[in-house]
């Protein structure tokens, strides 16, 4: 194997590649075997791992392969801590949203056809999606029915392995902005 410090010299795509070659599908399988991750999240913490490591590997020398593993894998633990972390306090609003939604829906006395269309929270879905260019609502609709990504690539000229990047951050952003149009509702 080649040294590690001399490969983390070169910032590149090279780098990362090789990166992700060596240590990536392990990270992922901690990730999905340990912590019960989705496959988005582990990806998205497995790429930030990576070039977060590749980064500030400068600053560090490593005496071979083995501290530098430890030194990801560290890198990456923290990363799952913060991610476990703030989906635990995301779960919170979201029961809290889904509650408030349900005691509204209870509340007014329409058919369930009208209560669909009419609800507060698909209102504020609809506007959130709303604000999306065709392709994300594509990405989302496609995801959402487990096509992998490949083949959602066809239909959004997109390369597969960014739509992993694009879909995580386009779920978040549909969230929020629900998530505040409900609020601004009370």
């Amino acid at each position: 194997m080649s040294d590690i410090n001399s490969i983390l010299k070169n910032k590149d795509k090279e780098t990362v590649a090789l990166l992700y070659e060596r240590y990536g599908k392990k990270l992922y399988g901690y990730a999905i075997t340990k912590w019960k991750l989705s496959e988005d999240d582990s990806w998205e913490l497995v790429y930030k791992t990576l070039y977060k490591a590749m980064n500030v590997a400068d600053q560090y020398s490593f005496k071979d392969e083995g501290k530098f593993i430890g030194f990801l894998f560290k890198i990456f633990i923290n990363y799952l801590r913060n991610h476990y972390r703030d989906t635990k306090a995301k779960g919170i609003v979201t029961t809290e949203l889904l509650d408030k939604h349900e005691k509204l829906s209870s509340d007014r006395k329409e058919s369930e056809e009208e209560k669909e269309h009419t609800s507060p929270l698909m209102r504020c879905l609809q506007k959130a999606l709303a604000i999306l260019e065709d392709w994300q609502r594509i990405l989302l609709l496609m995801r959402a029915q487990d096509h992998s990504y490949e083949a959602i690539s066809q239909y959004v000229s997109r390369p597969g392995d960014q739509l992993k990047v694009y879909h995580m951050r386009l779920k978040k952003v549909v969230t929020e902005k629900t998530n505040d149009c409900m609020n601004k509702k009370e």
